[in-house]
């Protein structure tokens, strides 16, 4: 059975009229149209971003870095100097080795290594002044050594003094300074890797104890 005609489309004739009344703006309008998704095609793409950390405001080299200090931001990959410190680089209690200026990326050669570091996370340095040179004498860098207080005899009280008490063990030697940085005061002068507490200790003990060592090696 043969279908019967479609009647004609109600709309065409208005379509057609419009689009030959504004003819010429749909051309410019296509024109336009080509001529964005031209440059596009050819732009190139956004350059990669890396996340650096940046001081957050002027920042000198007199204390350690403290929460706020430091700040996060982006930069093109190809701009980021080398060795920028990441947002998660432990920046806490680090010091800087010289100012910076607010929006400055903070890389590795900005802070200063504590002496301590490579002993331990939470160490610090130590001035230690034995009383024995000779034994300092023996030491280098890397030794361990156990640090002895014993109290010096009393001249209101001349009993025999009692046994060194053993202040700290095996803790590493940083360094040894030479004799002409001793200054006036007697014994020898060492530089221990400790904890806080340590540390505490050992300058009690260095007020009324002479302090001397063993060598662990």
């Amino acid at each position: 059975m043969t279908e019967p005609p479609r009647p004609p489309y109600r709309h065409r004739g208005a379509l057609t009229r419009f689009v030959d009344r504004h003819r010429r703006t749909l051309a410019a309008l296509l024109t336009v149209a080509a001529l964005t998704a031209a440059v596009l095609a050819v732009r190139p793409p956004p350059p990669a971003t890396v996340e650096v950390l940046v001081a957050a405001r002027d920042l000198d080299a007199s204390g350690p870095l403290a929460a706020g200090d430091l700040a996060p931001a982006s930069l093109p990959t190809a701009l980021a100097p080398r060795g920028a410190l990441e947002p998660d680089a432990a920046t806490a209690g680090r010091s800087l080795n010289a100012p910076v200026r607010r929006g400055e990326v903070v890389t590795d050669a900005r802070l200063a290594d504590p002496p301590a570091l490579p002993y331990g996370d939470g160490l610090v340095a130590v001035p230690v002044r034995v009383a024995d040179p000779g034994a300092v004498a023996l030491l280098s860098p890397g030794d361990r050594v156990d640090v002895l207080a014993a109290r010096g005899r009393d001249e209101f009280a001349p009993a025999r003094a009692g046994p060194a008490a053993e202040v700290v063990e095996g803790r590493p030697v940083l360094a040894v300074p030479s004799e002409s940085d001793h200054g006036g005061e007697g014994g020898a002068l060492i530089l221990i890797a400790a904890s806080p507490q340590e540390a505490r200790e050992l300058a009690g003990h260095a007020v009324d104890s002479r302090l001397s060592i063993t060598i662990r090696g």
